[in-house]
């Protein structure tokens, strides 16, 4: 089975949770500025919510996917409070990509928010990286 995972991440957040999925898969996460090697049977794509809304980088990058390339999709976010993983997902399904029924809002509150000018990863609670952990995992064994 082939899986890459996608990010969008301003303050370093998001990439953060990219890179714990991909440490608890065993494959490396990629900006979503790294085009995708081939077909994939699972995307993980996940970015930051900015103004209650995705960064416009990562909306091309869903309005771009190739629904030849891609089998599947799983959305993961993070942001203060609010879940905006059904924008990713309604991108997606628009492409007419599959989509995981389980998606990953990760809410890290103003810790290291872009918006207030953070940079570089947060460091995630243990609670969070169990979450992560969990979802990458569901994910991949249910497929």
């Amino acid at each position: 089975m082939k899986i890459e995972i996608r990010y969008q991440s301003r303050g370093g957040n998001t990439k953060e949770v990219a890179e714990t999925i991909a440490k608890t898969i065993g494959i490396t996460a990629e900006t979503i500025d790294k085009p995708l090697s081939g077909p994939v049977d699972i995307l993980f794509i996940g970015g930051g919510v900015y103004k209650w809304g995705l960064d416009p980088s990562l909306t091309q990058f869903l309005n771009n996917l190739d629904p030849a390339a891609v089998k599947s999709a799983a959305a993961f976010t993070t942001a203060s409070g609010t879940d905006r993983t059904g924008a990713i997902v309604s991108a997606v399904k628009a492409k007419g990509i599959a989509v995981e029924k389980e998606t990953l809002p990760v809410k890290v509150g103003f810790r290291n928010h872009a918006w207030l000018g953070g940079k570089g990863c947060i460091k995630l609670k243990e609670k969070e990286i169990r979450l992560i952990t969990a979802f990458a995992d569901k994910i991949v064994n249910q497929n």
